[in-house]
């Protein structure tokens, strides 16, 4: 893996060794997220060339200008293009002839998964001594939030929790660390920022294209993911959003844009740039960044607890709202109201042999789940074909519910009901999986103490001894949404008497194990969903684990 160095003459390499062997607080960490052509290679040449700046910054009597903080920046660029265009363009700049340095990831992206170089380089860069920050600049196909996980995995091999790979030389990354157990401890993750390109913002909700489709040679061959979910990742998860290209759409698209991603992710700062400029201090050295804190960031979650998101949204039409309901989905017409407006993605148990939740489903469940995805796209011939039924399902949904950016919560099917749906969208593409089961169905040994806040959130998601826990729980967030529209549409996908076999009596015959009781075991519907796992197999998990932590 080369390594270029770009040093001043005037460094002391005597200083710098006795400056490495101090103890020192961790290097802070900036991570640059964003689509490929976003701007993220811009807003990186703009930091490096305003350290320059800074520290050539000096005041009518020739003194340093003490409101000007010099920092030696560190960067770390990665494009799997067998060009690496990005890194090109970065070392070319003659503003980088200096003291920073610069280091190419290749074979694979820094992001997509947990690296081993990626910890080495890094440590690598702080062990120097010299430098005040470290900025990554992502390939635009990667998860902020899988890079944010490399930082904090712990890699003492008697750690029951780390999420270390097995194949991981363990021990020489600690000697990389200089014996620390975490990359957090020498390199911390100070700020994800994520560019979001204005003027192609609406184009990466609605699209239905794969990764590896839109940008080819930078996504993997067998990447599956979609342009639309992990946009939302990048949005949702970043401590400063950049929006760039204002200076190529209407100030009332920028509007748009800019209260869209406020209602998406209400926690983080959002910054309007022209050409990459933006002020030093709010992408550098913010402190902004925290696990807990970033993983409560969405604004899903945040309308779901009831939480306000930015009520000024409402200017530009941006709202949000819960659909709540404690009647188990009709699996057919629930299949039939995802199909008419999303592209999906449904996840099975990927094994072949499984059984649905009863015998009774597997008739009319969808075929070619194998491999554990799904996807309605297969059905169509091309991308372009895709592309094409998404704009219309784009189009009709629009005109039905209104722009419907960002759906997420939890599902009760008819007949499944031991297990969590999980749905999740983002612009065009729709994602259904089983999340798990129902904390009705979990053992009371693994709930949480009661008196504690975990015990208590749990129990606010209970109605009653025969509902429990199971419930429809989706939160909404878009632009002009019609809710009354939505929320009729999704009630008319509810179960109700005539769906039910009369077995001799009524089907809401209250004396029939309780007032619920018509709810439950109706597993003779027709289900064009995937198998998911029986809830034995999660519990034969979960015995498995509890098995292993105690050897």
């Amino acid at each position: 893996m080369p390594v270029i160095e770009r040093e001043g003459p005037n460094i002391n390499s005597k200083k710098r060794k006795m400056a490495a062997a101090t103890t020192t607080p961790p290097v802070p960490v900036t991570l640059l997220s964003g689509f490929l052509g976003a701007g993220k290679t811009t807003l990186l040449k703009h930091i490096l060339e305003q350290t320059r700046s800074d520290s050539n910054a000096s005041s009518p009597s020739g003194q340093a200008n003490k409101k000007q903080t010099a920092k030696k920046v560190a960067v770390l660029v990665n494009d799997m293009a067998e060009v690496n265009i990005d890194a090109s363009l970065v070392k070319g700049n003659k503003l980088v002839q200096r003291e920073e340095k610069m280091v190419e990831l290749h074979n694979g992206c820094i992001c997509c998964t947990l690296r081993e170089d990626l910890i080495k380089e890094l440590a690598g860069l702080a062990k120097d001594g010299r430098f005040d920050a470290i900025v990554i600049e992502s390939t635009g196909v990667s998860d902020p939030i899988e890079v944010a996980e490399t930082f904090s995995v712990e890699l003492n091999e008697d750690d029951e929790n780390s999420k270390a790979p097995d194949d991981w030389e363990r021990n020489s990354l600690v000697a990389a660390l200089g014996g620390k157990a975490s990359l957090n401890e020498v390199a911390k993750l100070d700020t994800c920022v994520t560019v979001v390109d204005c003027a192609s913002f609406d184009v990466d909700l609605t699209s239905a294209a794969e990764l590896r489709e839109r940008f080819e040679g930078s996504a993997e061959p067998d990447d599956e993911r979609s342009v639309a979910p992990l946009f939302m990742s990048q949005v949702e998860f970043a401590d400063v959003i950049v929006l760039s290209k204002v200076d190529l759409v209407s100030n009332t698209v920028a509007n748009d844009v800019e209260s869209a991603v406020r209602a998406l992710n209400p926690g983080a700062q959002v910054i309007r740039a022209t050409r990459g400029v933006v002020p030093l201090d709010s992408v550098l050295c913010t402190g902004l960044f925290d696990m807990d804190k970033a993983s409560d960031s969405p604004g899903w979650l945040k309308t779901m607890r009831g939480e306000t998101v930015v009520p000024e949204t409402e200017v530009y039409g941006i709202g949000s709202f819960v659909y709540k309901a404690r009647t188990p989905f009709h699996p057919a017409r629930f299949m039939d109201f995802l199909d008419k407006h999303f592209i999906l993605k449904l996840m099975s148990s990927g094994e072949e042999g499984d059984e649905g939740p009863e015998e009774e489903q597997n008739g009319g469940q969808m075929q070619g789940c194998e491999d554990g995805t799904c996807a309605d796209d297969d059905a169509y011939d091309t991308p372009v074909e895709r592309e094409q039924e998404a704009k219309l399902r784009t189009q009709h949904t629009r005109e039905e519910f209104g722009n419907v950016m960002r759906s997420k919560g939890y599902i009760w099917l008819a007949g499944r009901d031991d297990l969590v749906g999980e749905w999740s969208q983002a612009g065009v593409m729709g994602e259904f999986s089983c999340t798990g089961p129902w904390m009705a169905h979990v053992p009371e040994d693994d709930w949480p103490e009661e008196g504690t806040d975990a015990y208590d959130d749990v129990m606010k998601d209970f109605a009653g001894p025969e509902i429990q826990d199971r419930r429809q729980e989706i939160v909404f967030i878009g632009q002009n949404l019609r809710q009354d529209a939505i929320v009729s549409a999704l009630d008319a996908c509810l179960i109700n008497a005539s769906d039910l076999r009369r077995r001799g009596r009524s089907a809401h015959d209250p004396n029939d194990g309780g007032e619920h009781a018509w709810k439950f075991g109706v597993n003779y519907l027709e289900d064009p969903f995937p198998r998911w796992p029986t809830l034995s197999n999660f519990m034969t998990e979960e015995e498995e684990d509890g098995e292993e932590g105690e050897e």
